[in-house]
């Protein structure tokens, strides 16, 4: 019962966020087929609940079978560290390749490459995984309503580059209003940083103070800051503006917040995903990796000194990611 009122919820939040998503995002999502079937929602419904033994081994089956969603989503979840669980993490390295790729060469084949014959969506990323374009690939993600891929695919081209972004490019309307700051530059004059919302934190590129109050102020309010937010109401409610603050400040930086939200739109509403257990989750791994082992202990009293109750909710979770010796059984012969 409790399944079918989950899978019924969810259904409903899909129909109304298709509802009011512009014409690009839902044809996004249409042209994933697979997604509609029972078999691959039941799969997604465990995976959001962060239960990866049974979503995952689901998930390879139908991506087998031709099932596009799954490959899709299989392809993202194998590129993404932030998107693996404890569960998947710690597999023998032949045991993940084997739940997470397609057989072939030596350590399996992304399924991506497979989905990228029949789906706008995978071929983007695919090209953007092998550094095959540029500027083109983000417009695309952003003509198909991937925001969040969109915003990856231009980190990439600046890390790749080591330089920003024409001011032409910059302007065009599918250009993120998130990544403005990213001139060919690089820096802000003070007037560009001043057009800046208070307390953003590329404002110091134009060398503004951004004091702590106004950050918190910010990261309150704006979208991009909506997975941390979503952690801390849940985890945190007296304290939830302390907490945002604080896992930021562990994140460390306004790029990786930029990465955060839905793999991809098409198959999972932006809301429902950072609302979810998978979601959250993927906000703590994010920024565990960010911090070496060796200085995760440190950045948690750090955070502690901003808020308690999100440092005592990382810790949780760091335990959770806390490698299991494996005893191999053994024979009575």
């Amino acid at each position: 019962m409790i399944t079918f009122l989950f899978r019924h919820l969810r259904g409903l939040c899909i129909l109304c966020f298709a509802s009011v998503a512009p014409p690009a995002m839902a044809e996004a999502r249409d042209a994933i087929s697979g997604a509609e079937t029972p078999e691959y929602q039941e799969a997604l419904a465990a995976w959001l609940e962060a239960d990866e033994a049974e979503a995952l081994p689901r998930l390879a089956e139908l991506a087998e079978s031709g099932n596009l969603a799954a490959q899709v989503l299989l392809g993202l979840i194998d590129k993404s560290a932030a998107l693996q669980g404890p569960h998947v993490t710690y597999l023998p390295r032949e045991e993940r390749i084997a739940l997470l790729r397609q057989a072939g060469g030596l350590s399996g084949r992304n399924w991506m490459t497979t989905a990228a014959s029949e789906s706008d969506l995978a071929r983007l990323w695919v090209e953007l995984w092998m550094m095959q374009g540029g500027v083109e690939l983000a417009q695309g993600f952003a003509e198909l309503g991937e925001e969040r891929a969109c915003r990856e695919s231009l980190l990439a081209h600046v890390s790749r580059q080591e330089r920003g972004f024409a001011p032409e490019v910059r302007a065009a309307n599918w250009f993120p209003e998130s990544l403005r700051h990213l001139t060919l530059g690089r820096a802000l004059e003070p007037a560009e940083g001043e057009a800046l919302p208070e307390g953003h934190p590329m404002r110091s590129l134009a060398g503004l103070e951004v004091t702590p109050e106004a950050l918190a102020g910010w990261l309150a309010i704006d979208p991009l800051a909506a997975p941390l937010r979503e952690v801390c109401d849940t985890n945190c409610s007296e304290t939830s503006r302390d907490c945002t603050l604080a896992l930021y400040e562990a994140l460390g930086s306004y790029h990786s917040l930029a990465l955060m939200g839905s793999p991809a739109v098409a198959l999972i509403p932006e809301a429902e995903f950072i609302a979810s257990p998978r979601g959250h989750q993927a906000v703590a791994r994010r920024i565990m990796l960010m911090h070496a082992t060796r200085r995760r202990e440190s950045m948690l009293h750090e955070v502690a000194e901003i808020d308690a109750c999100s440092a005592d909710w990382l810790r949780e979770q760091y335990e959770v990611y806390k490698p299991v010796r494996r005893i191999p059984p053994v024979s009575l012969d």
